[in-house]
């Protein structure tokens, strides 16, 4: 037979080929040597046999072991469950949730799912589920009949969480969340990050964005593979992030519901469903440096009276600053222009806009387009298009404004800069109508696509409406939270806000309030570079008017 010769075999060969057979003493040398290499690679075989049996064997048993813990972490998550209880039966609608095991869970989290199996309508909530043989029943009003599923999640005894399905199929649910929020709120929240994860077993990590994108720039980025579990935006902007399938509504239980205000939550509710959790509220007011003016004006009139002396005098270069941009900001402009009558929509009866009746190039909007032309750059000169966020702040905190005209992430550099100030609301026009502003309500947004959503929905809104938690929010972006409770924050500033932004209206949620923004900038930077009113104001309605035909057709 042909072949190669195995190597244990080749050796003793090549030393017989070379041993003298009539020399005694080396042939029986040789022999020993042949034996003990032969002895050897015999024994190299066994070796490798018994290191490759036992490689087996402890594959084996780590895979049993490994099974066996994810059997012992199951044990006793498997004996938690939850079912829908008709409202034909006689207790009615409502759901049973029962803790069969030797220990309780925790943060336990029931979604009532609608007749479609999918959409969330109603949510329960207790911190603690003692264990039991019976099952606890709670009741729940749901709107339509029809049948019902639930989707139940809870804490472990040993911290993992777990969910149970609308089909009863047990999951263990990850260990991270991702935000996806701007710089100086990833910095507030990163110190309770220990916390955070000690308190729920959940790492939270940020998919920071800049202070200042825009809506198009976050929802191409929103959009894009870098996925993350929750975002924190405007509510304007939830209308185009819900079209477009990248949030997704959440339903909160009825003791998280009475720690936000009311309109909070209507701010964030588009077509009757809920599109995220408050977190922070914004408006517009007037702040003044109280060594140059102690008292505030009382119309818009005298502010400009008194700005203006104080420039005679030479102890100010500025009237007033507010920011306007390049890129024009209707927002900070709002207060003014409802003085002097303008608007946008109608706000109904039924506290809600009425986009199908545009009222931007009314009589009263094109008076007030004509007041904010009387003072831009064709007029007083004293809102113009060069001062954007950065020129506004430096006109005020180096002392060369007496008033700024500005949302609250303009009093955190404000109060940086040490000097003495205080807030106000932004006074009318004398004769006019009350200068009333937009409200703005940031909320902590679902992604459609977050792999651990389900974590966000049920945990983020238990800590946020936690006082320290909310209090650390005020103070360090010096914006005011959106909680009930009172906080001890001793700052009148954001009191103030506080106050001025529940007699302010929110500003509209639908789909095309994007678009509708940068037309309305336009028309703002028009007049404030000298155009006219009466066309500017007519061509912004027309544009405004083929948006909801685009979206109509």
């Amino acid at each position: 037979m042909g072949g190669p010769v195995p190597l244990a075999l080749a050796v003793p060969l090549v030393l017989a080929a070379k041993v003298d057979w009539g020399n005694v003493p080396a042939w029986v040398s040789a022999v020993s040597t042949l034996f003990a290499l032969v002895f050897a690679a015999a024994a190299l075989v066994v070796s490798r046999r018994s290191f490759l049996i036992e490689s087996a064997r402890d594959q084996v048993n780590e895979a049993a072991r490994r099974e066996q813990e994810k059997f012992a972490r199951r044990a006793q998550a498997a004996l938690v469950s939850a079912w829908w209880n008709s409202a034909e039966s006689p207790r009615g609608a409502g759901a049973f949730i029962r803790n069969a095991s030797n220990a309780p869970v925790y943060q336990a989290h029931l979604t009532v799912l609608g007749i479609d199996g999918r959409t969330p309508s109603a949510k329960i909530q207790t911190q603690v589920l003692p264990p039991g043989d019976k099952a606890r029943f709670f009741p729940v009003s749901t709107e339509a009949g029809g049948p019902r599923r639930v989707q139940f999640c809870f804490t472990d005894a040993g911290g993992v969480r777990w969910m149970r399905n609308a089909y009863g199929q047990l999951t263990e649910l990850g260990t991270t969340l991702r935000i996806k929020t701007e710089q100086l709120r990833a910095d507030t929240f990163s110190q309770f990050g220990d916390d955070f994860l000690a308190t729920y077993g959940v790492h939270i990590s940020y998919a920071v964005y800049p202070d200042y994108i825009s809506q198009v720039e976050f929802t191409e980025e929103a959009a894009g593979a870098d996925v993350t579990d929750a975002l924190i935006a405007p509510h304007d902007w939830i209308g185009d992030l819900a079209r477009r399938g990248i949030i997704e509504p959440t339903v909160l239980p009825a003791q998280y519901r009475q720690a936000f205000p009311k309109w909070a939550l209507d701010a964030l509710t588009l077509d009757g469903r809920l599109h995220g959790i408050p977190m922070t509220i914004d408006t517009m007011a007037l702040i003044r440096n109280t060594d140059l003016v102690p008292d505030a004006p009382s119309t818009f009139d005298e502010l400009i009276e008194t700005g203006e002396k104080l420039r005679r005098d030479g102890l100010v270069s500025e009237v007033f600053s507010v920011r306007v941009g390049e890129q024009g900001d209707p927002f900070q402009l709002w207060p003014l222009f409802t003085s002097a009558g303008g608007e946008l929509f109608p706000w109904t009866r039924e506290g809600g806009w009425d986009p199908g009746r545009i009222r931007i190039a009314t009589d009263d909007s094109i008076a007030a387009f004509e007041l904010l032309r009387s003072l831009g750059e064709g007029g007083a000169g004293l809102i113009r298009r060069s001062v954007g966020f950065t020129e506004a702040v430096a006109a005020f905190t180096s002392r060369r404004s007496p008033f700024f005209v500005t949302t609250t992430d303009g009093m955190l550099h404000v109060r940086d800069s040490g000097i003495p100030y205080a807030v106000s609301p932004v006074p009318p026009f004398a004769g006019g109508r009350p200068a009333t502003s937009f409200t703005l309500v940031h909320g902590l947004l679902m992604a459609r696509q977050g792999k651990n959503k389900v974590i966000a929905h049920d945990l983020f809104a238990d800590y946020l409406t936690q006082p320290r938690v909310a209090e650390a929010l005020s103070k360090t972006i010096a914006c005011p939270v959106a909680v009930q409770a009172k906080m001890t924050l001793e700052d009148p500033g954001i009191e103030e806000y506080q106050r001025l932004c529940v007699l302010g209206v929110p500003m509209p949620t639908i789909p095309q309030m994007e678009p509708i923004w940068r037309i309305l900038a336009r028309a703002q930077l028009a007049v404030l570079s000298g155009r006219p009113g009466a066309p500017t104001a007519r061509t912004a309605e027309h544009r405004i008017s083929r948006l909801f035909d685009r979206a109509a057709g």
